[in-house]
């Protein structure tokens, strides 16, 4: 299981309807998104809020698909390398 620390650009919204006239200006903000890392391929990343194994359960929460060429910086992270290995339970017999 991975998960990515991706900073990366993206439009900002405003409203147009300001009684002041004021010149127009392109802005971008920069974002700073964490999530598991779900999909990639050469156009998009794609990280979610949860992640799992199970094919009858469906994550609910959102996902977000970031274009790589709004990508400024990624770091990808395995947690199987990076958490400590579970230890089973014994079971007690007889």
């Amino acid at each position: 299981m991975k998960v990515a620390y991706i900073r990366w650009k993206d439009a900002v919204a405003e409203e147009a309807s300001d009684a002041v006239a004021r010149a127009t200006q392109a802005k971008l903000v920069e974002l700073q998104e964490v999530g598991f890392l779900l999909d990639e391929n050469e156009e998009a990343v794609v990280i979610g809020m949860e992640v799992t194994d199970d094919a009858e359960v469906t994550p609910g929460r959102w996902r977000l698909h970031i274009p790589r060429v709004s990508i400024q910086e990624m770091r990808v992270i395995d947690l199987d390398k990076l958490l400590p290995k579970r230890r089973r339970k014994a079971t007690a017999s007889g």
